[in-house]
């Protein structure tokens, strides 16, 4: 009886094993695509103002984002950038295109409030972020990082002046023409408005708030018209605010 327990107990932590090692690289993958990995594209990704505001929407993407703020590596990389006309080119293109209002507006989804609600009031977040930015090994990088060869060649090429003929030429880039003449479009006007009147702007929840009623499984504008009927209105469901409100069960 006992040998035949043990046989059992060795099949079920092998299939264990497996099925964690199968499942380990999808979960790294998922992870990788979500958060970027060098402090290159970290720069890139808080300079996009199409995107950056996931990291104000997710509290874990907020971790991630300032242990590589605080860190040295992320100085040298955004004064090296900073160096350069390409960044404040697409920065401000990004700045300019609709999406970016929906970047932001999705911080006003009561989900997101909620999870910034339960993380603030979670004892392993604080811990997170007081780890992150007291942590003795950050604290000597940066004593150490005057030091660093990178920081003197940063220093040099902010005296070259082939640094500066490079802003000279971004005045002729035809990313600039671009972004000075739409104003002038009517059509980007319209974007933005149809990015502010959209539901989808504003994440989730308030999505299927803010969607039309629905009759007889016909959504949009092409609704019947009931004169004897009330319209029906979209019921807000605690569930939708992350589990704070309690649920009674069914």
């Amino acid at each position: 009886m006992n040998a035949t327990r043990t046989i059992l107990a060795i099949a079920l932590a092998s299939y264990s094993m497996a099925s964690l090692s199968a499942d380990a690289p999808a979960q790294a993958t998922t992870q990788t695509a979500a958060v970027p990995v060098s402090t290159t594209e970290w720069v890139s990704y808080l300079s996009d103002f199409t995107r950056n505001g996931d990291m104000l929407a997710d509290p874990k993407k907020f971790i991630a984002a300032l242990a590589t703020v605080s860190e040295p590596e992320f100085l040298m990389a955004a004064s090296k950038a900073m160096l350069d006309p390409n960044l404040y080119l697409q920065s401000t293109s990004s700045l300019m295109d609709p999406r970016a209002y929906s970047n932001f507006a999705k911080a006003m989804d009561p989900v997101v409030l909620a999870n910034w609600s339960q993380a603030l009031m979670d004892p392993q977040f604080i811990a997170a972020a007081t780890t992150v930015m007291t942590d003795p090994n950050k604290l000597m990088r940066w004593m150490m990082a005057p030091m660093d060869p990178r920081a003197l060649g940063l220093l040099l090429n902010a005296l070259n002046p082939n640094t500066y003929l490079k802003f000279a030429g971004a005045a002729l880039d035809p990313r600039t023409l671009g972004m000075a003449t739409a104003p002038i479009n009517p059509n980007w006007y319209g974007q933005w408005m149809g990015s502010v009147a959209s539901p989808q702007s504003y994440g989730p929840t308030m999505n299927s708030m803010m969607q039309m009623p629905s009759f007889g499984g016909q959504t949009g504008a092409m609704v019947p018209s009931y004169p004897q009927a009330f319209p029906s209105i979209p019921m807000i469901d605690p569930r939708m605010f992350g589990g704070i409100v309690p649920m009674v069960p069914r």
